[in-house]
C-alpha cells in the first residue's frame, strides 16, 4: 500500500503541474484531518444557534426578574439582531482582507465573551449592552464561516456540507430548550446563560486544527502558504482513497476586489437577488417563529402543547437535510430552492388552517421541512455567487439584509396579527417564502457543480 501511495503522488505532482491551488482544492476528497475541521467549523455555528435561540426560551424570566414590559422585551430580543446585522457587514469584508480564520476567531472571541458576561448582569443597561457585543460576534462568524467552508470541502462534496452547516440550527435550538429546561429551575437564568456559553469554547478547535483557507492564502498572493496546506490536503486524501482525480482548470480573475465591486456590473444581479432572498426568507422565518406558539394558542391549546407542537416541528430539518444534499446535486440549485419556497408556502398555509392534532403536527413538520431546507439552500447558494476575493464581502452583506428581516418580521407581524389575526399573519408569512424560491428559479444563475 506504501508503495501503491508512493507512485500515486509521483503521478500526482504530475498533474498538479500548471494547475493553482483552487483547481486541485476543487477535487479533493474529505480525509480525517478535514473532518476534524469541518466538525469544528460546525460546531463554531451549532455553539453559536444554542446562544441564539436561548434567549427566547428565557424570555418570560428575565422579563420578570428585570421587570421589563412587552415592548422592552421585544426590544431586548431584536438587540441581538441588530448587532448581527452590523457584524455580518464588517466581519465580510474583514474576512476578504486579513483572513477566513482570524476573523472567525475574533468573531467567536467577541461572542463568547459577551455571553459569558451576560451572567453578571447587573442591571438592564448592562444587559442590552452584552447582547449587542454578543449580536456583532454570532453575526460576524456565521457569514465568515460559511465561505471558510464552502473553500475547504470540494466541489461535489459541497451540498452535503453547506446545508450540514444550517441543520445545526434546529439541533442548537433544541439543546438550548433542554438546558432552559433542566437548568432554570435549579440555576435561574444566570445558569443558563453560562451553560450556553460554555460552547463558545469550541474556539480551541478552531485555533488548532483549522488553517487558513487556501484559496484565499492564493488570492493574496500567498501561494507559498497556499501549496503547503494543499499538499497536506492532497497526501491525506491519498492515504485514505489511494487517487484522486485529475483537477481541471478553472478561469478565475487576479483583480482585488472592493465593497463598491458588490455593486458593479458584474455582480450587481446577484447582490440584488441576494438583498431579496435573504431578507424576504429571514423576515418570514422569524417573524412567524415568535409568534407561531401564540397563533397554536389561538387554536385553543395551552402554552406547553403549544411549545411542543413547535417543537416536533423543528425534526422536519432533518430530512430536508437528506433531501437538500440529494436534490442540490441532482436538480440543481435553483430547482430546489423553488421546492423549498412551494413546500414552505404550501404546508405553512395548511399548518395555519390546520384544526385537527394529527394534520397540525404532521403540516407542522412539512413547514419546517420546506423553511430549513429554504435555509439551507441560501447557505449553500450565496457563497458560490462571488469569487474567492469578494466572498465574505458578499456573504456578509447578504446576510446582514436577512438580519434586517430578522429584526423587522416581529415587528411587522405583530401589526398584522393585531390588525387581521393570527391565521391572516399565518397565512402572509408562509406564502411570502415562495418569492424567493421564484427569484432565484427566473432570475438566479445555475451554480451546480460550480469550482472555485
Amino acid at each position: 500500500m506504501a508503495h501503491c501511495d508512493a507512485v500515486t503522488m509521483e503521478e500526482l505532482k504530475e498533474q498538479d503541474k500548471g494547475f493553482t491551488v483552487a483547481d486541485r482544492m476543487a477535487r479533493i476528497p474529505t480525509s480525517p484531518h478535514t473532518t476534524l475541521i469541518i466538525f469544528f467549523v460546525l460546531m463554531g455555528w451549532f455553539a453559536e444557534t444554542i446562544d441564539l435561540g436561548g434567549t427566547s426560551f428565557l424570555m418570560p424570566t428575565i422579563r420578570e426578574y428585570f421587570q421589563m414590559d412587552a415592548t422592552t422585551g421585544g426590544y431586548y430580543s431584536s438587540i441581538c439582531f441588530l448587532g448581527m446585522f452590523i457584524g455580518a457587514i464588517f466581519a465580510g469584508r474583514l474576512a476578504d482582507r486579513f483572513g477566513r480564520k482570524k476573523t472567525i476567531i475574533v468573531a467567536m472571541a467577541v461572542w463568547g465573551a459577551a455571553g459569558f458576561a451576560l451572567v453578571f448582569s447587573p442591571n438592564v443597561y448592562y444587559l442590552f449592552a452584552m447582547r449587542f457585543i454578543l449580536g456583532l460576534g454570532l453575526g460576524g462568524q456565521f457569514p465568515v464561516a460559511l465561505s471558510y467552508l464552502s473553500e475547504i470541502v470540494s466541489t461535489a462534496e459541497r451540498p452535503k456540507y453547506m446545508t450540514l452547516y444550517q441543520l445545526m440550527t434546529p439541533v442548537g435550538f433544541a439543546v438550548a430548550g433542554v438546558l432552559t429546561v433542566l437548568i432554570l429551575p435549579h440555576f435561574d437564568w444566570r445558569g443558563v446563560y453560562l451553560a450556553e456559553a460554555l460552547p463558545a469554547l469550541f474556539i480551541i478547535g478552531i485555533i488548532k486544527v483549522c488553517p487558513e483557507s487556501p484559496l484565499w492564502l492564493e488570492a493574496k498572493g500567498r501561494t507559498k502558504e497556499a501549496n503547503e496546506i494543499c499538499d497536506k490536503f492532497e497526501a491525506e486524501a491519498i492515504a485514505r482513497h489511494v487517487a484522486l482525480p485529475e483537477p481541471t482548470h478553472i478561469v478565475r480573475t487576479d483583480q482585488k476586489s472592493s465593497f463598491r465591486d458588490l455593486f458593479s456590473k458584474k455582480y450587481l444581479k446577484v447582490t440584488i437577488l441576494c438583498f431579496f432572498i435573504w431578507f424576504i426568507s429571514m423576515f418570514s422565518d422569524y417573524g412567524l417563529t415568535t409568534w407561531l406558539t401564540t397563533i397554536l394558542m389561538e387554536k385553543g391549546f395551552d402554552v406547553v402543547q403549544s411549545t411542543g407542537f413547535v417543537t416536533i416541528g423543528i425534526l422536519g430539518g432533518i430530512p430536508a437535510w437528506f433531501f437538500a444534499t440529494w436534490s442540490a446535486k441532482k436538480f440543481g440549485r435553483k430547482k430546489t430552492f423553488l421546492i423549498a419556497g412551494l413546500c414552505t408556502s404550501i404546508f405553512g398555509i395548511a399548518y395555519g388552517a390546520s384544526s385537527t392534532l394529527f394534520v397540525l403536527i404532521v403540516t407542522g413538520v412539512l413547514y419546517q421541512f420546506g423553511k430549513y431546507l429554504n435555509a439551507m439552500m441560501l447557505a449553500l447558494y450565496t457563497p458560490e455567487l462571488y469569487e474567492t476575493s469578494i466572498r465574505t464581502t458578499g456573504n456578509g452583506l447578504a446576510t446582514s439584509w436577512g438580519r434586517l428581516g430578522s429584526i423587522l418580521g416581529p415587528i411587522i407581524l405583530a401589526g398584522v396579527m393585531t390588525s387581521f389575526g393570527a391565521y391572516t399573519t399565518m397565512y402572509i408569512a408562509a406564502a411570502m417564502v415562495i418569492i424567493p424560491g421564484l427569484l432565484v428559479f427566473l432570475f438566479g444563475p445555475e451554480t451546480k457543480g460550480e469550482e472555485f
